[in-house]
This record gives C-alpha cells, sequence and structure tokens, in this order.
C-alpha cells in the first residue's frame, strides 16, 4: 500500500494542477519506499533530487498560473512554496552531508501532512478563483 494515495477528494478542479500533485504524491511514495527498504544513498539521493526538482517546477507552474490570472492570493501562496521547498532543500543537503537521520518517518509525515494541507485549503482556494474567473486564462 503506497504511503499517500490519490483520491478525487485532492481535486482541485484543474487538470494540469491535478496531475502535478498527482506526480508529487508519487514521489512522496518513492522516497517513502526507498527509506522503508532502507536503499543505499545514492538511491536515496536521486529520489531527493527528483523530489527537489518536481517541488520547484510545480511551483513554478503554479505560481505562473496566478500571474496570468491576477491571483489575489499570490503573494501568501507563494511563501508557502517557498518555506516547503526551503524545508526540502535543508533535508537533501543534510542528507547529502551524511545524515541518513535526514530521512526518517517524521520527515515523511511532515510532507504528508503539509501536501495535504495545502492542496486541501491553498490549491482549492486558487482552482476556486480560477473556475470563477475561467476568462483568466
Amino acid at each position: 500500500m503506497a504511503f499517500m494515495e490519490w483520491t478525487d477528494e485532492f481535486s482541485v478542479g484543474i487538470p494540469e494542477i491535478d496531475a502535478d500533485h498527482q506526480q508529487l504524491l508519487k514521489l512522496i511514495n518513492d522516497l517513502y519506499e526507498a527509506v522503508e527498504r532502507e536503499a543505499d544513498d545514492e538511491v536515496l539521493d536521486k529520489v531527493l533530487d527528483a523530489l527537489l526538482l518536481y517541488v520547484s517546477y510545480h511551483f513554478a507552474h503554479e505560481e505562473g498560473l496566478f500571474l496570468r490570472t491576477k491571483y489575489p492570493g499570490y503573494a501568501k501562496h507563494r511563501q508557502a512554496h517557498i518555506a516547503l521547498r526551503n524545508t526540502v532543500t535543508e533535508i537533501h543537503a543534510e542528507f547529502q552531508s551524511g545524515s541518513r537521520e535526514a530521512l526518517p518517518q517524521q520527515v515523511l509525515e511532515f510532507l504528508k501532512t503539509w501536501l495535504y494541507q495545502h492542496i486541501m485549503v491553498a490549491d482549492r482556494a486558487f482552482g476556486a478563483y480560477l473556475k470563477a474567473n475561467q476568462g483568466a486564462l
């Protein structure tokens, strides 16, 4: 069973954002599986690299939509993105410096909780805004 399962509850009503979120869940599940099977450092590093790259891609994608649609919640939403990107970057740097403790279950639970709360509150608010302002795209 996966660490995080995609359900329709996660949908924000924007297919391209939903697809990004599904990929983020997949990468978090990949990290969980690598930690659970005690994969070697090279495998864990690759999974963390992929997660960090995709987080950056997804946030840039969302933020581009915010700017194109003049989303009034842009600044606050962007701050949440910056905070998570910084946290994932710190975890990755700590791991690369030789600390396997950078990947305990608490980190995975943090990512799971953050993503769930972020999608259910911030991303849903943007989805509702976009639906109400469909001409904005």
